[in-house]
């Protein structure tokens, strides 16, 4: 009998050995060997893209199983199996208490490697919808880009067939400005070709009426004899032509201050065609200047006190009427005619002859030039009727049209003497501008000359 039980026992720690073998093979099934559990469904990844956790959760929940050792209810030799484990309970309590904390553990490393890993995939997908949205946007901006790229191919195809048609109405409007130059460089030699035979004609024409009124006659011409009968100063009156010459000498100036002034006139003479011929010519002072540039001079004065004071100076100087001596010139025979103060002792008409006299005496490009007292001063005509043989004043613009209309070409006027700054205008009002008509109207320049060359 004795020897059945102990059959019977060793039979019963077999069972419970090989069942405790079998449960430790089942635990060390998710213990991190790669093998696949038993039920595939439960490790199939519950989202897209995420590793399932379910084999490792299922290994733990089974795990749980053993951390202390249970018996099944209806495990065979219970009572057997409950004593021996109340045997071992002393020999596995720490490893329980252990096994008990590593599942712990191990089950909070599980759930926080879960959250992280959710967490990494929700970044990874808003990353992953940033990077579409920017790959969208670059795709827009490339589509953009390639549609710029077209318009601009375009509009540079259109620019260059702009710069063609640009470039053949350049070339276009270049002939048509070459062919309008030509017009009017034909045009204006034309026109100066026909200005310059009007001019010729009123040149012949000036010198026909000055010879129609000189026609060898044995009394002295209508023109001489106006003039002597306006002049207030004889040839016969010794003692008037004394005067006279005071006169001069008081209001008009010393010889030096006139032969000073006049020095700069005597330079456009240099070169004329013929001797210059000075009318009125008083005491000689633009002969002597005259006779400093080289340039041969004469003269006449009807005043004979001024005659003999030039040729006391051995200047070629005659005493007579100016008409009747210019007229005894030879035709084109005079280099230059001038005439210092003398027009505003003239009337109108002799104003004319004297003009028509000296285109006829003058070679071609003579030159002639008239100073009188500049009228549109206030200033000036305060002084003008202190010589009373004055008879008119006679306004620039008219002096420069007779020229221009006898025939005379490069007609200019040369404003000249100013007026001394003690006796115009104080600085500060003569540099503002509302006074500049004033000044113009009381203290413009006393004289002027007009010069003209045939």
């Amino acid at each position: 009998m004795s020897g059945k039980s102990e059959d019977a026992a060793k039979r019963d720690v077999a069972a419970l050995a090989a069942e405790l073998a079998q449960q430790i093979t089942s635990l060390a099934a998710f213990s991190g060997s790669g093998l696949a559990p038993a039920n595939a469904s439960a490790v199939r990844s519950p989202s897209p893209g995420l590793p399932s956790y379910a084999g490792p959760r299922a290994m733990l929940e089974n795990a749980a199983r053993f951390v202390a050792p249970v018996l099944p209810a209806g495990a065979s030799l219970r009572p057997l199996k409950a004593a021996l484990l109340r045997v071992l309970r002393i020999v596995t309590r720490d490893q329980t208490t252990f096994n008990s904390a590593l599942l712990e553990a191990l089950r909070g490393a599980l759930l926080e490697t879960e959250a992280r890993v959710r967490e990494l995939a929700a970044a990874s997908r808003e990353s992953a919808q940033r990077a579409d949205e920017a790959k969208a946007r670059l795709d827009g901006a490339v589509a953009d880009l390639s549609g710029l790229s077209a318009r601009l191919a375009r509009e540079s195809k259109a620019r260059e067939s702009a710069g063609r048609e640009l470039l053949a109405s350049q070339r276009r409007l270049d002939v048509l400005e070459k062919e309008r130059d030509e017009r009017d460089e034909t045009l204006a030699r034309e026109v100066e070709e026909a200005n310059e035979g009007l001019r010729m004609l009123r040149l012949d024409w000036s010198s026909l009426r000055s010879n129609l009124q000189n026609l060898s006659e044995a009394r002295p011409s209508p023109v001489a004899r106006r003039q002597a009968e306006d002049s207030a100063v004889r040839a016969d009156d010794p003692l008037r032509a004394g005067l006279y010459a005071d006169f001069e000498e008081h209001f008009r100036g010393s010889e030096e201050d006139i032969r000073a002034r006049q020095a700069s006139d005597a330079a456009r003479f240099r070169g004329a065609p013929g001797p210059v011929a000075d009318l009125g010519c008083g005491r000689g002072e633009f002969l002597e200047a005259l006779a400093a540039e080289g340039i041969v001079a004469i003269g006449c004065d009807a005043n004979p006190v001024m005659a003999a004071r030039a040729k006391e100076k051995k200047l070629a100087v005659d005493q007579a009427d100016l008409f009747t001596w210019l007229a005894g010139r030879a035709d084109s025979s005079l280099g230059g005619v001038t005439a210092f103060q003398v027009v505003e002792h003239l009337p109108p008409a002799s104003l004319f002859d004297l003009v028509e006299l000296a285109i006829r005496k003058l070679a071609p490009s003579g030159r002639v030039l008239f100073e009188t007292i500049n009228p549109e001063s206030v200033y000036a005509m305060r002084w003008f009727w202190m010589d009373l043989s004055h008879v008119r004043p006679v306004p620039a613009p008219s002096l420069a049209q007779l020229l221009t209309a006898s025939g005379f070409r490069d007609v200019a006027v040369d404003f000249r003497s100013p007026v001394p700054e003690s006796e115009g205008l104080p600085r500060s009002l003569a540099d503002d501008p509302r006074y500049a008509t004033l000044q113009r109207l009381l203290f413009a320049p006393q004289d002027y000359a007009v010069t003209g060359v045939k």
